[in-house]
C-alpha cells in the first residue's frame, strides 16, 4: 500500500472513531510499528492530528485571532451563553475566562445580577464595564495581542488570592481522555490556576472543539463540574463524557 492511502486511511479512521490507536493501525494497514510511527509524526507535523499516547486524536482548530474567533459558530455561542445564566446567582464571585463565547455570556448577564467579576479578558471588561451592578476586577498582567488577554506571573499571583464560586473556563479542545487543552503554555498556566482556585468550573463546548486536543492539558475531563454544549452535537458524540459524572445540559 502506497503512503498516501495509508494517511488518507488513517485520517478517515480518525474522523470516525475520534481516536486511532497505534497497534491496530499497524495490524490493519499491515505495516511495521516504526511505520505508522513516522506516519503519524508526518500527519502531525502538517497539523492534521495530535499524537497521544498510544496513538492520536484530531487536533484542535487553529485559533484564531479574537476578532476573527468572534464570528466563528455565532449562533451556537449564543445557545451556550443563555445556557450559562442560570448559573449565576447574587453575591456570587466569578472568574470570567477569556474567550468569543465567554464575552456573549457577558453580554448577556442580567443588569440585576449583584456579583463579583474577575476576568483576564481586556474585551470581557470593556462589556461589563457598562453593567450597573457588577464589581468588576481586571487581572492585570502581560497582554496576549492576538487573544486580547493577560496572562503571566501578575495574574496567577492574583488568583491566588482569590476563592472563586464559578469559573467559564475558555477551551480550545477538550477531549474525554486527554482533558481540556490549549495551544499556549503561558495561558495554560492561567487556566490551571483558575481551575484550582473554582469551587464549580463549567466549559462551553461549541461541536469543532469536541473530541480534540492541543499541546497543553489545563486539567483533566473529570475537573469539568459542568459542559454545555450546541444543538449540533448529539447525543451519541456525548456518550464517552458522560461516564465520568460531569454534567452535560
Amino acid at each position: 500500500m502506497l503512503r498516501e492511502e495509508r494517511l488518507q486511511i488513517i485520517l478517515k479512521m480518525l474522523e470516525t472513531n475520534q481516536r486511532v490507536s497505534s497497534v491496530q493501525l499497524a495490524e490493519i494497514l499491515n505495516v511495521s510499528d516504526d511505520t505508522i510511527r513516522r506516519d503519524l509524526n508526518e500527519l502531525a507535523e502538517d497539523g492534521l492530528l495530535k499524537k497521544v499516547h498510544g496513538g492520536a486524536v484530531p487536533k484542535a482548530a487553529s485559533p484564531y485571532k479574537l476578532k476573527e474567533r468572534i464570528h466563528i459558530a455565532h449562533e451556537e455561542k449564543l445557545i451556550l451563553a443563555k445556557k450559562a445564566q442560570s448559573f449565576f446567582e447574587d453575591g456570587q464571585v466569578i472568574i470570567l475566562d477569556n474567550g468569543s463565547t465567554n464575552m456573549e455570556v457577558a453580554k448577556m448577564m442580567s443588569p440585576n445580577l449583584k456579583a463579583t467579576v474577575f476576568t483576564t479578558s481586556i474585551a470581557i471588561a470593556q462589556i461589563l464595564c457598562e453593567h450597573p451592578n457588577i464589581e468588576l476586577f481586571m487581572l492585570g498582567g502581560k497582554v496576549f495581542k492576538d487573544a486580547q488577554n493577560t496572562y503571566g506571573t501578575e495574574v496567577i499571583d492574583l488568583l491566588t488570592k482569590i476563592r472563586a464560586d464559578v469559573l467559564l473556563i475558555g477551551v480550545c479542545g477538550i477531549h474525554p481522555e486527554i482533558g481540556v487543552t490549549i495551544p499556549d503554555w503561558g495561558e495554560c498556566v492561567v487556566k490551571k490556576k483558575m481551575v484550582e482556585v473554582s469551587a464549580k468550573v463549567i466549559a462551553l463546548i461549541t461541536a469543532e472543539k469536541l473530541n480534540t486536543a492541543d499541546s497543553f492539558v489545563v486539567c483533566p475531563y473529570t475537573d469539568i463540574d459542568v459542559m454545555i454544549t450546541d444543538d449540533v452535537i448529539t447525543e451519541e458524540q456525548l456518550v464517552d463524557y458522560k461516564r465520568f459524572g460531569t454534567e452535560i445540559q
